[in-house]
């Protein structure tokens, strides 16, 4: 959240940053896809986008995006997104 500054991490439409406050941690990639429980996969989000993101695993420009703009906020590049294995059956 810190990291976010307490403002939602996804977007909102037209490739702009969600300007409301951030309520929820969500996995960038989804746990039940396989998302790790990890500060990488970890995204500040709002009620609202959290809920219209659901379980989907996210598009690869929502990754391109954010890594961006989480880079323009610290000057470093910061990866997003991480996957556990997953156990073969």
């Amino acid at each position: 959240m810190l990291r976010a500054g307490g403002i939602c991490e996804l977007e909102s439409g037209y490739g702009r940053r969600c300007s409301r406050a951030a309520e929820h941690g969500d996995h960038f990639y989804p746990w039940s896809k396989g998302g790790a429980t990890s500060l990488r996969n970890f995204v500040a989000a709002c009620a609202h986008c959290n809920g219209r993101k659901r379980a989907r695993i996210p598009r690869p420009w929502m990754l391109t995006r954010l890594e961006r703009r989480r880079a323009s906020g610290t000057g470093m590049a910061v990866p997003v997104g991480e996957r556990r294995r997953l156990r073969s059956a």
